[in-house]
């Protein structure tokens, strides 16, 4: 197996037995990082010489595509680790109206790529299929920052370049996708360290990275004590222990009260406005009086609720809240100041939306 290209003491001995000059492997980098190149033959800043002897000892993306899905909105990619695993990524297209677009046209705004840390999920929340597939092992640093460099590769040649004739990218970062973050702390940060890295990596704003927890409790007092500048959503989903406990069994380990009392030291910390991921099921998490009891837990804190509407499963006897319920729902934390959004389900009807990754996999065991 070759080598990746991000280790950079690898990259530092080859630099060596080849006689490269400092500023070649600048080129390399920003070859990846800039010009959105994977592979190595597209690197024409490069000679001919040097591109195959990178070639030959060198991959930029540790993972293999394998499946590419798509609509207008979202793109879903399988992707198969070197040991035969399968994990999944998805790209949003966020676009807004061109109000004196002359064609009347929508302009894509920004991208967001939705992350795996993890092959499978050990965390068993019953409204998310991802848990079903079981947990198989952590992700490299490489192998989650794979996951961007291909989308950055697919979204330029999807698009190409934007007006200011720089290359549209993923501008956003979510882990969000296969796994809990925070279970894969050191991969998880050292791959932050690229995406924030301007030298050598993707230069991505700290305001565009999130870390989404289940509520790993020992997690967040790391995030805290190495300061990783971040955004942090936790997936709460029911502002009481009782349901929390039945929803995620992870709650039965981490209390909610020492979760809210760990979250109050983040933000004294980090000076941070928390996001709160809250799904709505159909007369399980949307009933008036836990719209209450989320205000009463969250009133006069920096908080953001995102609704989530509960997004089909096989195998899982759940339903989606009608939209009267969610509005209402959120009427009542707004009515206290709490702000709150309710999520768009992108990449729903492909099986990429919250709670679906994996689905294919869970429908073709069952059947």
């Amino acid at each position: 197996m070759k080598t990746s290209i991000l280790d950079a003491g690898k990259l530092q001995t080859f630099a060596k037995e080849h006689k490269l000059q400092p500023f070649r492997i600048k080129q390399i980098y920003q070859e990846i990082f800039k010009n959105q190149n994977i592979n190595f033959a597209d690197m024409t800043t490069l000679s001919k010489d040097l591109r195959d002897d990178l070639d030959k000892d060198f991959s930029v993306v540790t993972l293999q595509a394998d499946k590419i899905i798509e609509d207008k909105i979202s793109t879903k990619i399988w992707f198969q680790t070197h040991d035969g695993h399968m994990i999944e990524a998805v790209i949003l297209y966020h676009r807004q109206h061109e109000k004196y677009n002359k064609n009347d046209q929508e302009k894509l705004n920004r991208i967001t790529l939705c992350v795996s840390s993890q092959v499978g999920c050990p965390m068993w929340c019953i409204f998310c299929v991802t848990g079903k597939l079981g947990f198989k092992r952590n992700l490299t640093r490489d192998e989650i920052v794979s996951q961007i460099l291909f989308a950055n590769q697919y979204i330029k040649q999807k698009f190409g370049k934007q007006e200011d004739w720089t290359l549209f990218g993923v501008r956003n970062v979510v882990f969000m996708g296969m796994g809990e973050p925070l279970l894969n702390y050191e991969n998880v940060k050292k791959s932050i360290e690229i995406m924030l890295r301007q030298e050598a990596g993707l230069s991505l704003s700290r305001r565009h990275i999130t870390i989404s927890t289940a509520g790993i409790i020992p997690g967040i007092r790391q995030l805290i004590k190495d300061e990783i500048p971040v955004k942090l959503a936790i997936s709460l989903h029911a502002p009481n222990q009782a349901l929390r406990d039945k929803l995620m069994p992870i709650a039965k380990s981490y209390s909610l009260e020492a979760l809210n009392k760990v979250l109050s030291e983040y933000v004294r910390a980090s000076d941070n406005r928390i996001f709160y991921e809250y799904i709505m099921i159909k007369n399980m998490t949307d009933k008036p009086e836990l719209a209450n009891e989320l205000l009463a837990m969250l009133k006069g804190k920096l908080a953001h609720v995102n609704l989530i509407p509960y997004n089909t499963n096989p195998a899982i006897e759940l339903k989606e809240s009608d939209d009267a319920t969610m509005q209402e729902f959120k009427k009542i934390l707004e009515k206290w100041g709490i702000t709150v959004t309710i999520r768009d389900s992108m990449g729903r009807e492909m099986k990429g939306a919250c709670g679906q990754l994996g689905y294919e996999k869970i429908t073709k065991e069952e059947n």
